[in-house]
């Protein structure tokens, strides 16, 4: 009875521990979210800056440290409950994002980790663990067995891997250092059955004597064993095995078995073991799986190995119908590493390994004590429970695959016919795919690759070559900044879905992901949250499209207007952006264009900006790295038969701008400074004419005499004139003016481009009348207060 009290009480303590630290979180994330006042560069709950923060921070550790030397526990628990609660004790170097507030790095941090009922009770229990070591040793060690084999029966169950024995992985930083440890349990029994107790005695003189172990790691694997299996086991060959070839396996390969087949040989006949193959079922990119059923078959027909599976279509097997195919492979396999917590949105649960019973390995006590979260998991949630949460993830998926389908602009990756999957889903054919990576479509993208390969086979052209990269890059750049686009408006709406975007490689760029095994269980996600996201997604996507329409003829609508020069912007999702040229400086190359020139055209276009976004705020500032002035970027489009009457809104806006007197005071300005430079350039040359001469040359008699005896040279008798170029804003002598001219005399002149007429827009000048009518309205309405209030 002492027992169970001293039990009770030290849960109920950890309990309201964890209350008490989850309060203060809570608190403090409100306190310090974006929306309070809480932008300011003080802390409110130091009263100080981020640069003395650190130094607070050690005071702070120092005085509670003295306070737990005098007052005992408690004081030792509160400086515990501070450094969980607030993260500013840690360095200012990894203290999140450089320049963001420190709060709201520690508030982003915090998200989702309120515990469940489950989750506390989960890590509560733990603390058992140290407990139960206190108990005598056949005590402890039959607590130990009866949790093991109650949690090793319901698990096997579960996934339907009889006779098999189940081991947890030491909780790592990483869910995937976790998964890495399951598989190096896995290749540790893999070694004891392949050497048997020779490795325990001999260690590595055993792979002298019966041959160096081999290790084969699937493609779509994506972690680094070697250093790991190196350090660990001192098994140095870890084979990457070969990629099937298709058009997907630079971003995700499968095993080719074949290659697998010849290399398995070689290795024989080299004299090595082979010893384990890691296959992936389920990859986490594209929802891949290694063909099994070939690598069960070599190994039954060639040479013995272990043989090792892990990844998210495992979670199949929890199916109250699972696939008859899917169980049969999988039940014959050696070993299965199982990352069940995060499917099950449950935190301070280990990774999962099952595996085959082999002759002289028993699982240590700690390895059995190490299944208490397990046992707790699997009696609170039932087997039945943890099977209606896994199949709703593949609802989920399933959902979304359906409405993904119905959209022609988004590509599924991987699926060439999305609709047709779907139906073979829907009619039970198929199981739902564990991930979904899908985008926007954008054609172009898929007519430059084309272009490119074709040009590149031939390789004749090489200047044509490079085009055509140059123009796929372009064309890749902008289905990224589409795709972004589309993420920041939809993702952040929802949430509840987990759904992230990715940078998928090769000509595909970015994508958005959607794996409802990893969030579903976490955020409650459900149908609604599908559904929801699909409408969405449909209305937004017919804003891409008139976007993308609009973009393909703004070059050739563009050239309605000789004042608009059409700039190259990079990471823009709009449909362009254009520089409006003052008359000045229409005749010159952009390319040759000076700072001041530079300078008066960015002044202007900054204006133009100002003014267009007072009626219509898609419009944005920019500046083109190409010419180094500002620009005026479209945004995106809800119809691309506005995007005439937006074209020539910005034309005549411009060329308002440029007749305003406002401009023309400013271009005055620039006169008048380039006047007194060029005066300030004779009187300086007259000056030093003067000083060269001498006074003797000033004279009225002497000087002729003294230019008759000493004549001047006729170059220094000339004193060259100045001009100011309202064109190049520079200061010029005339005789290169002269020159100029002299030299264009023999030219054909040129005739001047006329702006053709531009075409009404009624919409716009609709919107203007109703501005103006609002505006007289409003200083009616101002002048009757006036006088009411006389």
């Amino acid at each position: 009875m002492a027992a169970a009290a001293e039990i009770s009480t030290a849960l109920h303590q950890a309990d309201t521990f964890i209350s008490n630290i989850e309060t203060k979180i809570d608190s403090a994330s409100q306190q310090h979210s974006p929306a309070s006042n809480s932008s300011s560069a003080k802390s409110e709950d130091s009263g100080l800056d981020d640069g003395s923060r650190r130094t607070v921070a050690k005071q702070i550790s120092r005085k509670s440290s003295r306070m737990s030397q005098s007052s005992g526990m408690p004081s030792v628990l509160e400086q515990l409950e501070q450094m969980i609660v607030s993260d500013e004790w840690v360095g200012a170097e990894s203290n999140g994002i450089p320049g963001q507030h420190p709060q709201l790095t520690k508030t982003k941090s915090r998200e989702g980790q309120r515990l469940s009922e489950l989750g506390r009770t989960l890590v509560t229990s733990s603390s058992l663990k140290t407990y139960i070591d206190l108990l005598s040793s056949h005590h402890r060690q039959s607590i130990a067995a009866w949790l093991y084999g109650n949690t090793n029966q319901a698990l096997s169950n579960l996934f339907r891997f009889s006779d098999s024995q189940v081991y947890c992985s030491d909780a790592e930083a990483t869910l995937s250092l976790s998964i890495r440890n399951g598989i190096g349990h896995a290749v540790k029994l893999a070694l004891k059955k392949a050497y048997g107790n020779d490795f325990v005695t001999k260690g590595w003189r055993v792979f002298m004597e019966k041959g160096a172990p081999v290790v084969y790691v699937s493609p779509a694997l994506h972690m680094d064993l070697s250093s790991y299996l190196a350090s660990e086991f001192g098994i140095a060959d870890v084979v990457v095995l070969p990629k099937i070839d298709s058009e997907l396996s630079e971003i995700e390969g499968r095993i080719d078995h074949q290659a697998f087949e010849k290399i398995l040989e070689e290795d024989v006949a080299a004299g090595k073991k082979p010893l384990i193959l890691i296959g992936v079922v389920g990859s986490t990119i594209l929802g891949q799986n290694d063909m099994i059923s070939k690598i069960l078959e070599i190994r039954k027909t060639k040479h013995s190995f272990w043989l090792h599976i892990t990844g998210q279509a495992i979670a199949a097997l929890t199916f109250r119908e699972p696939n008859g195919v899917l169980v049969h492979v999988l039940s014959q396999v050696d070993s299965l590493t199982i990352p069940l917590a995060l499917w099950l949105g449950i935190p301070a649960a280990p990774v999962l390994t099952l595996h085959k019973t082999v002759d002289g390995h028993k699982a240590t006590y700690r390895e059995k004590l190490d299944t208490l979260p397990w046992w707790v998991a699997s009696s609170y949630l039932t087997s039945k429970r943890i099977t209606d949460m896994i199949e709703n993830a593949y609802l989920l998926s399933k959902v979304m695959l359906k409405g993904l389908s119905t959209l022609p602009q988004i590509e599924i990756i991987g699926m060439e016919n999305a609709a047709e999957f779907a139906s073979g889903v829907y009619k039970n054919k198929y199981t739902p795919p564990t991930v979904l990576i899908f985008k926007y479509r954008y054609e172009s993208i898929k007519t430059a690759v084309l272009r490119h390969k074709d040009l590149s086979q031939k390789e004749e052209d090489h200047e044509a070559i490079a085009q055509a990269e140059k123009v796929l890059n372009d064309e890749l750049e902008y289905g990224d900044s589409l795709n972004s686009w589309l993420g920041q408006g939809l993702l952040m709406e929802c949430q509840a879905l987990g759904i992230d975007m990715m940078e998928i490689g090769g000509n595909y760029g970015m994508a958005f992901r959607f794996c409802p095994l990893e969030h579903a269980a976490t955020y409650s996600s459900h149908i609604d949250h599908v559904q929801r996201f699909i409408r969405q997604l449909s209305d937004v996507i017919r804003i891409v499209d008139s976007t993308v329409t609009a973009r393909s003829r703004f070059s050739d609508l563009k050239e309605q207007f000789p004042s608009l020069t059409l700039l190259p912007i990079q990471r823009w999702a709009g449909i362009g952006a254009v520089c409006y040229i003052p008359s000045i400086v229409k005749e010159v190359n952009p390319h040759e264009w000076n700072e001041k020139q530079k300078q008066q055209i960015s002044h202007l276009n900054l204006e133009l900006v100002h003014q267009l976004r007072s009626v219509d705020t898609a419009f944005s500032s920019g500046e083109s790295a190409s010419y180094g002035v500002s620009c005026v970027k479209f945004g995106m489009l809800s119809d691309a038969k506005d995007l005439a009457d937006l074209v020539q809104m910005v034309a005549e806006k411009g060329k308002e701008i440029e007749n305003s007197q406002q401009y023309l005071d400013s271009l005055a300005q620039l006169i008048r400074q380039g006047i007194e430079a060029a005066n300030e350039h004779l009187r300086k040359e007259n000056d030093m004419r003067l000083q060269n001469e001498g006074v003797m040359r000033q004279l009225p008699i002497m000087g002729s005499l003294v230019n008759w005896w000493s004549p001047l040279d006729k170059e220094a008798q000339n004193i060259r004139g100045r001009s100011f170029n309202l064109k190049t804003g520079e200061i010029q002598t005339t005789e290169v003016m002269y020159k100029r001219k002299m030299g264009e005399d023999t030219k054909t002149p040129m005739t001047p481009v006329e702006t053709p007429q531009a075409p009404h827009d009624f919409s716009l000048k609709k919107n203007e009348a109703v501005i103006e009518e609002t505006k007289e309205e409003s200083e009616e309405q101002a002048e009757a207060a006036q006088e009411t209030q006389k």
